[in-house]
């Protein structure tokens, strides 16, 4: 579902469907183009067997709005990619600036654990391809999941992701060349995940993460050199009241005076999940 703000986050308004069927639809992002069309991607999955609860990746899709998602086309596009079986998805798709659009995926091949990822595509969204690996394992040690992206000014791309396996730190790595190839994945010192970046409009790159361990909460931090050392001295605790680990996957925006609005879902007393948001100055 997408709801809308016109008042800088202060008051919403009525929900609308973007998509909706009998499976598991999760893990939504949605990107404006250049050219004003939206684009939400997901992953999407089924039960199989209740007890114990097992499930199916059924992989990833998008859906496009021409009229600033009000309305969203009937059929979903679904993302393929090669020999990865149900691939997964939770970042926004991103714009090169010769138009390309890239998809962030994640997913393994058989008899692998899983890689990072992007697709590409020259149509709006239409058709993907040109399978171009972030970070993998080859000694099947750990999983790189959940790949997030920030295009810099410079041109290049950083990307930031969760690896399980080991320790629950970022992993980053960057392409200089329109994504073709990647850095071997490095881990940071950023503790939490999955993350979101962006990028402010005098430069610097924001990380936005889930912070699973106590204080459980959402947390932040600030890179001024690209992505190549990050200010953990001053991370921004957005919020630390949180009563256990499921909460998180954050996505910020920059509203203005250096005012940034993270929403990611949370929980109360009741054990009750829900959409939140805070805004706070960097």
């Amino acid at each position: 579902m997408v709801i809308r703000s016109k008042d800088n986050g202060k008051t919403w308004g009525e929900k609308v469907t973007i998509y909706d069927d009998e499976d598991g639809i999760q893990d939504p992002s949605i990107k404006a183009l250049a050219d004003g069309t939206l684009i939400s991607n997901f992953f999407k999955w089924k039960v199989i067997k209740r007890e114990p609860f097992n499930h199916r990746v059924l992989g990833t899709f998008i859906v496009r709005s021409f009229d600033s998602g009000y309305t969203w086309e009937k059929e979903l596009i679904k993302v393929e990619a090669q020999d990865i079986k149900g691939p997964g998805t939770s970042d926004a798709v991103l714009e090169l600036y010769n138009g390309t659009l890239v998809i962030p995926m994640y997913g393994a091949r058989p008899g692998e654990r899983q890689r990072s990822f992007i697709l590409k595509s020259t149509d709006k969204g239409l058709t993907w391809g040109d399978l171009c690996t972030i970070a993998f394992d080859p000694l099947g040690n750990m999983d790189f999941q959940e790949p997030a992206l920030a295009l810099l000014p410079s041109g290049k791309i950083v990307c930031m992701m969760r690896v399980y396996g080991v320790e629950q730190y970022l992993w980053q790595s960057e392409s200089i060349d329109g994504g073709k190839t990647w850095s071997t994945p490095k881990k940071t010192e950023i503790w939490g995940f999955p993350a979101h970046l962006l990028v402010l409009k005098d430069g610097r790159l924001l990380c936005s993460y889930g912070y699973r361990r106590p204080p459980y909460g959402i947390r932040a931090c600030i890179s001024t050199d690209e992505g190549k050392t990050w200010d953990l001295k001053n991370e921004i605790i957005i919020r630390s009241d949180g009563l256990h680990g499921d909460l998180g996957y954050p996505s910020s925006i920059e509203l203005g005076d250096g005012e940034i609005l993270t929403v990611y879902y949370f929980h109360d007393a009741n054990e009750t999940r829900f959409i939140a948001e805070s805004i706070y100055k960097v």
